[in-house]
């Protein structure tokens, strides 16, 4: 993924980031017959998990950003089945600020994305 600003004066923020198998295409094929028979299964297909928190901090406040595939980090998050070959989809924004308003911005972000996961992990106890 190579995320761009046009302006030097504008920096990247994630607005979204998914890391998986959300559907077929060109890398999976896949039988109409076996997807009938394997189509329920959430880790054949389907299989994703939110990695925006991830991408945030490889890219959000910066004015460029390349994050190669395979990645080390995104590797080790493994949504569907080890053999299965997972991809990036992902989307920003370039926002016209200061850097230093825009750590600012990021770190709000980043604050409501934590507020979100221990509200959604405190619902569980």
């Amino acid at each position: 993924m190579e995320a761009r600003c046009r302006w030097n004066s504008e920096v990247i923020v994630m607005t979204s980031a998914r890391w998986g198998r959300m559907q077929t295409g060109r890398c999976l094929d896949i039988h109409p017959n076996l997807l009938a028979k394997t189509g329920d299964d959430p880790l054949f297909l389907g299989c994703s998990e939110d990695v925006l928190a991830v991408l945030d901090r490889k890219c959000s406040g910066r004015t460029s950003c390349d994050v190669r595939i395979p990645d080390p980090v995104l590797d080790e998050i493994k949504p569907c089945y080890p053999d299965q070959t997972r991809y990036l989809e992902a989307s920003y924004v370039c926002v016209k600020g200061w850097l230093e308003n825009m750590h600012i911005i990021v770190f709000f972000i980043r604050l409501r994305m934590k507020y979100s996961e221990s509200s959604v992990l405190g619902s569980f106890n």
